[in-house]
């Protein structure tokens, strides 16, 4: 039995096309030549297969019921799928329960309600760590909700584009990571990223990243949906300094775009 329209009608309703557990919009807004591209799933509650996650004794009926899907982003979606011990049936229903309350208070709240606030949960991060290599660039990318960005100001033109197009790309794998599953796919991805780094070091350029813990949090959920935020910063070697773990800079240390993955660049 496959869910029907009018049971698609009061998901997407009542989840008011947002992710039940990011918040995020589903929907992006169309262009001048495409339609909006849509990105959320009806995720079952209870498998609908024996095997699958969260597998139970429900009726095909009630496996396809409004009552037994709630709507996610595709990142969430395989989360769920992949973490079923954390993500369990009762702790989905209360996720899809909050969500539709706090929906429905939308109507009734001021605007701005939403905000992103520092995780208490975790140590925020003030130094950047020194990125050579593609792999745990790719491991950032893969553990982030958003992306922010940072770099210097009156550049040659040449550089500033191939900087904008290493930053384009970081920018697609964010939105896209939660798609490559396979083996082959994260290593591609991983040397698309490292062709960039190296193409960057041989113009004397350093990259440095982090993950910002961040919560997103509104009126009605005090405890916040985790939103990690990955930063990324493109700076010429000559105006930064390597620094420990501390944030001790070494002693006549010059910056190279070879540096050890556990020391840092700060800018």
């Amino acid at each position: 039995m496959a869910v029907s329209e009018k049971t698609r009608k009061i998901i997407w309703g009542e989840a008011g096309g947002r992710c039940a557990i990011c918040r995020v919009q589903v929907v992006t807004p169309g262009t001048a030549w495409d339609d909006p591209s849509v990105f959320g799933e009806e995720a079952h509650i209870v498998a609908r297969s024996k095997g699958g996650p969260r597998a139970g004794l429900l009726d095909d009926a009630s496996i396809d019921s409004h009552t037994n899907l709630v709507l996610l982003c595709s990142k969430q979606h395989k989360q769920i799928d992949d973490q079923p011990g954390h993500f369990t049936v009762d702790r989905l229903r209360e996720i899809k329960a909050k969500h539709a309350a706090w929906t429905r208070s939308l109507g009734e709240s001021t605007p701005g309600r939403l905000k992103l606030v520092p995780d208490p949960g975790f140590p925020q991060p003030r130094i950047l760590k020194l990125i050579t290599r593609g792999n745990p660039l790719w491991n950032m990318i893969k553990s982030s909700v958003t992306f922010e960005y940072a770099l210097p100001d009156g550049l040659p033109e040449e550089d500033e584009d191939l900087i904008l197009e290493f930053l384009g790309l970081v920018q697609d794998y964010c939105d896209i990571a939660a798609e490559l599953h396979s083996v082959r796919e994260n290593r591609d991805a991983e040397k698309g990223l490292q062709s960039y780094l190296s193409r960057l070091a041989e113009r004397n350029f350093l990259v440095g990243a982090f993950v910002r813990h961040m919560l997103l949090v509104d009126g009605l959920d005090q405890e916040g949906t985790p939103w990690p935020m990955l930063r990324v910063e493109v700076q010429p070697a000559s105006h930064a300094t390597i620094t420990d773990e501390g944030g001790r800079p070494y002693p006549n240390e010059q910056p190279s775009t070879g540096v050890p993955g556990e020391e840092r660049a700060h800018d």
